[in-house]
């Protein structure tokens, strides 16, 4: 009776296992059929039996990133991270690629900031620049890697050009600004002198002009009194 339980559960292993796989086995059809989507689907499914199946998450992060959409990259990032975790045995090729494939991911990530060359630009630049970098270490003939570091580097370097020049621009804007009210404070003091001047000349005239009304009606009060 122990054979015969021992014997079943080495059946279900072993079927647990080729589910596994076929699941595996399919979403790289769809994947080669441009059905990312539908991959993405049975990779997710062979990732429900083993979570720690490197290549389903390595095939996950691929055909989600295929997928091209912001939230798509991000997911990409977070499976081809977790591929890299499970890498114990440290399969250089395998490593490079994955490497490479976030690299990828993060360029992309960059270029979608590209309008705008904010923070995230900067960052997932850099990002990408490290993730080449890793990768050629492990496979230094990888001539894409090659490539897509230079490009990374390059617009790193344009971008950091261009923050250097807007900063110093800035700088020289808020110079002139600060000369330019240095400069504008004597005629505002001249100007403000000039009205206070004027007030008094006015306050001077209407108190002599209420004087001399006020001198007409008592002379005028005076010559129609009747005594």
């Amino acid at each position: 009776m122990k054979k015969l339980v021992f014997g079943i559960l080495i059946l279900f292993i072993f079927a647990s296992c080729d589910k596994e796989k076929n699941y595996l086995r399919e979403g790289n059809r769809d994947f080669e059929e441009k059905q990312y989507a539908k991959a993405e689907d049975n990779f997710r499914k062979s990732l429900n039996i083993d979570s720690t199946y490197k290549k389903a998450q390595f095939n996950l992060a691929n055909s989600t990133y295929k997928q091209n959409k912001e939230d798509q990259y991000n997911q990409s990032l977070l499976y081809y991270e977790k591929a890299l975790a499970q890498d114990t045995i440290m399969d250089t090729l395998f490593t490079a690629n994955t490497l490479y494939n976030r690299g990828n991911t993060n360029f992309k990530l960059a270029l979608l900031d590209s309008l705008e060359k904010g923070e995230k630009y900067t960052e997932g630049l850099k990002k990408a620049v490290e993730d080449y970098k890793k990768a050629l270490k492990l496979n230094p003939q990888d001539t894409s890697a090659k490539y897509n570091l230079s490009l990374a580097m390059r617009l790193l370097k344009q971008n950091q050009n261009q923050n250097k020049q807007n900063k110093n621009q800035e700088d020289k804007n808020q110079q002139q600004k600060s000369k330019q009210q240095e400069q504008n404070k004597p005629k505002q003091n001249q100007d403000s002198k000039r009205m206070l001047e004027a007030l008094k000349n006015n306050e001077k005239n209407t108190l002599e002009k209420l004087k001399k009304e006020k001198d007409k009606k008592v002379i005028n009060s005076r010559n129609n009194k009747d005594w």
